[in-house]
């Protein structure tokens, strides 16, 4: 249940600013070795950088082509981690890179490529249920790449370099579920709270003023230490406090976008060059998402816009990579975007983002109180939190508690083998819920989908779907305000429900969801056509 007053009257260890993926690893990291913890953010968990994603979960491939080899390892163990924490939602994906007769891409580069990374990845099952492993890579001679992948463009190719990493099916889901656990572990954790200021003592930072957007009310929250996780606002927030503490936060962005489209998906993840930059086409959800691309983006945060320049850019590099895709404006149904830290433009012009996150105690620069996380991965963001909470630990004078989330389940996760999870989230469905809808709805909430699916047994409404064309229920909606604090048609469509992912649900689903919510939440006539607008423009492209 949102409930904002809980921010007033305590004094929390640790208050988070920003619940992206990052401040909510912090959140739950912090709470699970016992301290008391509140998190806040302006918009909703996980509704800015965290909600743009290719859904990939990566073991480090690229870093072994750089010989970092620590580097890697740290993206092998995460990538475990999540595939055992959280297993109704990230799960193996294999990938596939066609080989040629270049120097780096021949068929004896990457079988050394392949090997070394099962070399280095040994461990990379250890604790996992089998259907959560990841085979080895191998090498497929084009007559395999042929038969395995039939209608794959690979003209050129003398076969196929095979290897698996894992995929998210919601990240925005994940994110949740590190804020659920916090949660459970204790932790306030208020969505659409915005930090106006930041409240000192002695120079020290006390905690923060915010404002909750749903009300216009004001509120002192008082902390120990604030950590301040608030992504590509990190800079001006920090700003607030003064003393030049935003001035050791100097990443430069890049703005990254990712493009749903209606295509049917590929057999596997592809990689391929344009310009010698990697691109790629995932499969999810029966559709293929491509990307990435980075552009400077030297404006605020909230100036975050799409342009069809910025789309058409993109689909030029992704045709140049897979010349058989042909992919069209048209095609893009969906247009992730966010905004990510960057270490500079190599000679070439190519955009070098910031290969490792950044955990600033800001008493270095005159103002305890105050840490600043800048995050640059979603892989491996428990592994920064953990950094980040082992030092405050130490600012709060206390002794450490030792770090359990790399093997604690999140909320959620408690399913058990996924399959037999899912066979038995089918057997209690009610019968006019499609195999589509229960395989969803399991997926999606994992070992919550029991209540779930009991809300929708028991009210025959709240089966209906929110349109002939968006599978999603009513009584899903209802449960994202009741159950996941849910205020905005967004958070209700685009994080907690699946009607959003893949394009624009259709307006008759943006009736139906906003009828639902105006119900719940007292919403009048101008109150529903604003969320539905609100909803229309994340599907927005500028000319």
């Amino acid at each position: 249940m949102r409930d904002p007053g809980r921010l007033a009257g305590n004094v929390f260890d640790v208050l988070v600013v920003g619940a992206g993926i990052y401040g909510a690893t912090i959140a739950w990291e912090a709470a699970s070795r016992g301290l008391s913890v509140a998190i806040v953010d302006a918009g909703d968990f996980g509704g800015a950088t965290s909600a743009n994603s290719l859904k990939t979960v990566h073991g480090g491939l690229r870093s072994l082509q750089r010989g970092a080899l620590g580097e890697m390892r740290q993206f092998i163990r995460e990538r475990r981690t999540l595939l055992r924490i959280a297993p109704h939602l990230v799960e193996p994906l294999p990938f596939l890179i066609p080989t040629s007769r270049s120097v780096t891409r021949n068929r004896v580069s990457m079988r050394l490529a392949l090997v070394a990374n099962d070399l280095i990845a040994a461990d990379r099952n250890r604790g996992l249920h089998r259907d959560r492993r990841l085979p080895p890579g191998r090498l497929l001679t084009r007559a395999e790449l042929d038969l395995r992948f039939p209608g794959l463009p690979a003209t050129a190719a003398t076969g196929a370099a095979l290897w698996h990493d894992a995929q998210m099916f919601s990240s925005e889901r994940l994110v949740l579920g590190f804020i659920h656990s916090a949660i459970r572990a204790g932790a306030v954790a208020v969505n659409h709270c915005a930090v106006t200021a930041f409240t000192s003592e002695g120079g020290r930072v006390t905690g923060a003023t915010v404002e909750d957007r749903m009300s216009g009310t004001r509120t002192d929250v008082a902390a120990r230490v604030v950590v301040n996780a608030a992504g590509a606002w990190a800079r001006a927030l920090a700003g607030l406090a003064g003393n030049g503490a935003a001035d050791p936060l100097l990443p430069r962005y890049s703005k990254a976008l990712n493009l749903v489209t209606r295509r049917p998906a590929p057999p596997c993840g592809l990689g391929g060059l344009s310009d010698g930059r990697f691109f790629f086409q995932v499969p999810w959800r029966g559709r293929a998402i491509v990307g990435t691309s980075h552009t400077v983006f030297e404006a605020p945060a909230d100036a975050l816009r799409v342009t069809r320049r910025d789309v058409e850019a993109l689909l030029a590099d992704v045709n140049r990579a897979f010349p058989a895709v042909g992919l069209t404006p048209e095609d893009v149904t969906l247009v992730h975007r966010g905004v990510l830290p960057m270490r500079g433009i190599s000679g070439s012009g190519e955009i070098q983002l910031a290969k490792e996150s950044q955990v600033r105690d800001h008493a270095a620069d005159g103002l305890p109180g105050l840490v600043s996380v800048i995050g640059v991965r979603y892989t491996t963001a428990r592994h920064t939190a953990e950094q980040c909470v082992d030092r405050l630990f130490s600012r709060l004078d206390r002794p450490s508690v030792a770090s359990r989330t790399a093997s604690t389940i999140l909320a959620g996760g408690e399913t058990g083998p996924v399959d037999a999870f899912l066979a038995r989230m089918r057997a209690l469905a009610p019968r006019d819920l499609t195999d589509e809808q229960v395989t969803r709805i399991a997926r999606a909430y994992g070992s919550a989908a029991e209540q779930v699916l009991a809300d929708l047994t028991a009210v025959d409404t709240l089966r209906q779907p929110l349109s002939p064309d968006c599978s999603v229920t009513a009584g899903e909606v209802r449960y994202a305000v009741r159950k996941e604090m849910a205020v905005t048609l967004a958070d209700a469509l685009l994080r907690r429900t699946e009607a959003g992912a893949l394009g624009h649900p259709g307006r008759a689903a943006l009736d139906a969801a906003a009828s639902i919510m105006a119900r719940e939440l007292g919403w009048d006539a101008a109150r529903v056509a604003h969320e539905i607008e609100s909803v229309e423009d994340v599907y927005r492209i500028d000319d």
